[in-house]
């Protein structure tokens, strides 16, 4: 693996968040400042091709880079646009039982309006 690849797996694994490319470049640059954004975005393909991260990719945002390439449920906040993991153990078999037939893969991004920004709105009113 490269030196390039290693950091740029490493700082998605050490972050909290689904971070974007453009995120994940500004943070290997503080590391390896020669880094250029092609590479960032090269070596997502790859690692993501390679199973090692998830790409998340939604409609009318960027692409962001989950750590965690086993199925599971994404929360979308619609006001702030924040991506949380929802466990979803058990799932696939549900899905199974209800199709009828084998599930191999899931994405399910659940669009929703979080806590936070329902409780800013609620204390606005």
């Amino acid at each position: 693996m490269t030196r390039q690849r290693a950091l740029i797996l490493r700082l998605i694994r050490e972050s909290g968040e689904h971070p974007t490319a453009e995120e994940i470049y500004r943070k290997a640059k503080e590391e390896m400042p020669g880094i250029a954004l092609a590479t960032v975005y090269n070596n997502l393909n790859h690692l993501a091709q390679e199973g090692e991260i998830r790409k998340i990719s939604f409609c009318g945002s960027s692409d962001r880079y989950d750590k965690t390439s086993v199925p599971h449920i994404h929360l979308i906040c619609d006001r702030c646009g924040r991506l949380r993991d929802w466990p979803s153990e058990g799932f696939a078999a549900e899905l199974e039982r209800w199709l009828g037939f084998a599930v191999e893969s899931y994405e399910l991004a659940v669009h929703c309006i979080c806590p936070a920004c329902s409780a800013e709105n609620h204390s606005s009113n």
